[in-house]
């Protein structure tokens, strides 16, 4: 039995949450896990792991599951769902946020593109880059004479 609650066993509890609770579903998980990304999973997997832990049959389908077997997947996935079904439930919502949260850091798209305007005569521009609201360049051009 599974003292501790590994990477490979979060990732599948992250899997059947994205499905439940996102509509893209974990189609992005395997993509591109970093560091900030595996500790989301992690975090997310922690908190489903404290609700199963003293339960011997759900935590041998998430060892199962965590090995990438179909038919122990399909069973977390069924006990999961069962303990999500009331969604306004606290564990329910805790798990919801924290999908949330790791769905949207799976969906964010760095953008690397330089910006270059040219401003001639009179006109007036105004460049906005933002990712994440770290990045914003406003200017205007004033001619007088």
């Amino acid at each position: 039995m599974v003292e501790a609650l590994t990477l490979a066993a979060a990732q599948a509890i992250a899997k059947i949450a994205l499905d439940k609770f996102v509509e893209s579903g974990a189609g992005e998980l395997g993509k591109n896990l970093t560091a900030a990304l595996s500790q989301k999973v992690m975090q997310l997997g922690t908190v489903v792991w404290n609700k199963i832990r003293g339960n011997a049959p759900a935590v041998a389908v998430l060892e199962g599951a965590a090995q990438d077997k179909p038919e122990e997947m399909q069973k977390l996935k069924n006990y999961l769902f069962s303990l999500w079904k009331d969604e306004q439930s606290e564990f329910a919502q805790e798990v919801k946020k924290l999908t949330d949260e790791l769905h949207f850091e799976l969906t964010q798209i760095e953008d690397n593109s330089s910006m270059t305007q040219i401003n001639q005569d009179n006109a007036r521009g105004w460049q906005v880059k933002v990712t994440g609201g770290k990045d914003t360049q406003i200017g205007e051009i004033h001619n007088h004479g």
